[in-house]
């Protein structure tokens, strides 16, 4: 196989990069270059351009801080306003294929991340025949910055939310153009992790996106996290940070160096919480994601989604010391605490393992409530599953199946899972062939997912869609990969009580 070769876009011909017969497109502009004017703005459609574009190369990453990706991607990747670009893999060798299509969103607290990191690189997935595309979008200030000023200019009324338009215009791209590199688009499955799963749910419940994909996954995000800000907070929050620049006017504030704005303000406040992320605007979020859920006022298509046994970023109770968290734990269960220190709280010395716990189930609780009730009203299935595969040391130390750990797996990259301390030693994380084994049934119930709506493949354990009657999940772990009901019926129902 010789790769689909020259593919001609709505904008102008790309050339890829062919290997083992799959071509991977890297780097072409989905939007216009949002700096000087359309800084702050919605994304618009980029230039056409004469001759093929040589996509060999990836593009630069969006402005972001330190502590979300690697500092090896941070090194080797250039930092830029001009970042909205996304990446193809086909395994097509012709368009017209009608291959299935997995859009992926990558994490990083809506602060940091980068769509063509090495451990979502598309080549496994292009194996099982689906075509893999990656973007970069807006972060921080420069996606998610809410002002009075830019409201007033918004022919919506609105600001804020630039990194999702940026993912609304990728999809639109993507639906006028895949035809040509073999996909189907009409088998657009949007897939994300952490902030990418939140954006998959902002997706979902957005009028926006009418009929731009077909399925949905969302791996540790979206409706087990937090209510998201009105517009009116989002603008009072740019307003301070207007004040803090120094600056005059919104022209001031587009006129200043990129580098400015990312170090004025730290990408979480002092409670913990996102600064930058989704706003509640009435254009693109028109209510609370949990509440779209609820209602099951969302788009209509199969959705997949799951959390993982010890990355406990959800949880409903917070506190730096055990007397804060036992008091916050007694306001928020009420006359339910004395059970919940029962189950949660009966080791004096594990005060930070419990909150691991809690978060971890209360995210499972959630997920599962909503489950529930989606079967009800929803008229796609509902697949939920639960990662319990840890990361272990060449040295024994288990790390458990901590927030991201799973993506090693979804996209069959195991060879990046590892890494280096602080302190610069080499961190070996053990890879087997049983880690390897779940990794290629993980990819596989993707792909299925992407090809029909259902994760079900031939072979490998039954992936039962969602009943309350049955109450199943599949449960990922190198050992037994199976269909189960909770382990602890009565952690989970207590949380459920109060979600």
């Amino acid at each position: 196989m010789k790769g689909i070769g020259t593919v001609q876009t709505k904008y102008g011909l790309v050339q890829g990069v062919v290997r083992d017969g799959i071509t991977c497109f890297r780097g072409i502009p989905y939007a216009a270059p949002p700096v000087g004017e359309r800084r702050w703005k919605a994304p618009e459609e980029p230039e056409s351009w004469e001759g093929v574009r040589v996509c060999d190369t990836f593009s630069d990453i969006a402005w972001q801080p330190p502590g979300f990706v690697g500092d090896q991607a941070l090194k080797t990747n250039r930092q830029n306003e001009d970042c909205l670009y996304l990446n193809i893999w086909t395994p097509a060798q012709s368009a017209g294929e009608k291959l299935p299509v997995l859009f992926w969103i990558h994490g990083g607290g809506f602060a940091g991340g980068l769509g063509h990191e090495e451990l979502y690189h598309g080549w496994h997935f292009a194996e099982k025949g689906v075509v893999v595309v990656s973007i970069n979008y807006r972060l921080g200030v420069f996606g998610f910055l809410a002002h009075p000023a830019l409201s007033k200019e918004s022919p919506h009324g609105v600001s804020g939310n630039y990194g999702l338009l940026d993912q609304i215009r990728a999809l639109e791209w993507v639906k006028q153009n895949i035809a040509a590199f073999g996909g189907d688009p009409r088998r657009i499955t949007i897939d994300g992790q952490s902030a990418g799963g939140m954006s998959v749910c902002v997706l979902l419940a957005s009028p926006l996106t009418h009929s731009l994909f077909s399925g949905a996954i969302i791996q540790s995000g979206g409706p087990v996290t937090s209510r998201a800000p009105t517009l009116r907070e989002g603008e009072a929050a740019g307003a301070a940070l207007q004040v803090k620049l120094g600056c005059d006017s919104l022209a001031a504030m587009r006129a200043l160096p990129p580098e400015i704005l990312l170090h004025a303000e730290s990408p979480e406040t002092e409670t913990g919480a996102l600064r930058y992320q989704p706003l509640m605007d009435g254009y693109v979020l028109p209510q609370q994601v949990f509440d779209a859920f609820c209602r099951d006022e969302i788009a209509k298509v199969p959705i997949l989604f799951g959390s993982n046994a010890d990355e406990g970023l959800f949880s409903p109770v917070e506190g730096k010391t055990r007397e804060q968290y036992l008091a916050n734990a007694k306001a928020y269960f009420g006359a339910d605490f004395p059970a919940f220190q029962r189950l949660y709280l009966s080791e004096e010395k594990a005060f930070a393992r419990t909150q691991t716990k809690v978060g971890r189930d209360f995210a499972f609780a959630r997920l599962r409530f909503i489950a529930g009730r989606l079967e009800k009203q929803h008229p796609c299935p509902v697949f939920h599953y639960y990662f319990c595969q840890p990361a272990i040391l060449e040295d024994g130390t288990n790390l458990g199946a901590g927030h991201s750990g799973e993506l090693f797996y979804v996209f069959h990259t195991l060879e990046c899972l590892g890494g280096s301390t602080p302190d610069g030693r080499h961190i070996t994380v053990r890879k087997g062939k049983k880690e390897y084994d779940l990794s290629e049934q993980m990819s596989s119930y993707w792909a299925a997912f992407c090809k029909n709506g259902d994760p079900a493949v031939l072979g490998l354990p039954e992936w039962p869609a969602y009943t309350v009657e049955r109450d199943e999940h599949l449960r990922f772990f190198a050992e037994e990969t199976r269909a189960e009901r909770p382990r602890e019926p009565e952690k989970i129902d207590l949380l459920a009580a109060h979600l």
